[in-house]
């Protein structure tokens, strides 16, 4: 009896690892196998699953040891990234899931997977890079928060007339500046703040920080060639209010142009680029890679 109970028991945990090796599994394929000519993305990945999914069958028919083996490899390499590389569980998760570009809807088309190899690695240096919690920074936002804009648009809009200040004071001062040559230079918003100057990323990590140290909740968006803030200006149902502020506070710009918004659930993000003239204005580029989230 206990030798039966013994052997379904192994049955059991067997065909379990064999279930949720997989999906991992088939991340790892898609970081790897590039896409086939044109290929949809969401196509690759579901060819990857399926190639993974053969590949944890055959394994395990092969041999149960191996698949167990395979298993506790993947295991170690979350261990060790969450010991040694102040990665934690949580963190690998939600780089993940950002990376999947998970929106609900979006009015341009978006790629809902399409993990890209090395923008996990650029997540994490964002996120070292910001600074909404330093005094300079606060003082910097605070400052330039109320710098355009009457207090009689703050009573109308409330705190929307703080970031679209923000944006335009960085905005219209901003000067693009190339790294240095053959680096990937993230400037600190300390530095960032002085200079007004530097490329799409500094941009984005010194609008991303100063949005949130005044309160507001920002994140930064990885495209094809590009990097920008995304800030969180209401719900779906604030749409016409957040468009008519828009159009309120910048009419030159606007002039008649569509406010463009990512929607996340039941969350607006629109586009703090400076590329557009306007909060929500233009996309550079609709198609996306990664979506980098803060903890509040």
């Amino acid at each position: 009896m206990t030798h039966f109970i013994h052997h379904n028991l192994l049955n059991f945990a067997v065909r379990f690892i064999q279930i949720i090796i997989v999906f991992p599994m088939a991340v790892l394929l898609s970081f790897y196998i590039e896409p086939y000519n044109s290929m949809d993305y969401e196509l690759h990945f579901l060819l990857c699953l399926m190639v993974a999914a053969a590949v944890s069958v055959l394994v395990t028919k092969y041999s149960r040891k191996l698949i167990v083996l395979m298993f506790i490899a993947i295991l170690g390499m979350f261990a060790f990234n969450s010991t040694f590389k102040a990665q934690t569980f949580e963190g690998i998760y939600d780089d993940y899931n950002s990376m999947l570009v998970n929106m609900t809807s979006n009015p341009h088309k978006v790629s809902y997977f399409k993990p890209v190899r090395g923008t996990y690695f650029q997540n994490q240096r964002v996120k070292s890079a910001m600074q909404p919690t330093h005094p300079k920074v606060r003082a910097f936002a605070v400052e330039n928060s109320t710098r355009y804009f009457h207090d009689e648009y703050y009573r109308k809009f409330g705190k929307m007339t703080r970031y679209f200040s923000l944006f335009k004071h960085i905005r219209l001062n901003w000067r693009y500046v190339n790294d240095p040559l053959g680096m990937d230079y993230y400037s600190p918003p300390t530095e960032s703040m002085q200079l007004l100057a530097g490329d799409c990323d500094d941009y984005a990590i010194l609008m991303a920080s100063s949005i949130m140290s005044i309160g507001g909740e920002a994140r930064v968006v990885i495209s094809p060639t590009h990097m920008y803030t995304e800030v969180k200006v209401g719900h779906v149902d604030d749409l016409e209010k957040i468009s008519y502020a828009v159009r309120t506070l910048f009419p030159d710009e606007v002039a008649g142009g569509k406010i463009h918004f990512h929607e996340t659930g039941e969350d607006l993000w629109i586009n703090f680029d400076y590329t557009a003239d306007y909060p929500g204005g233009p996309f550079l580029e609709p198609e996306l890679y990664s979506v980098i989230s803060f903890e509040k």
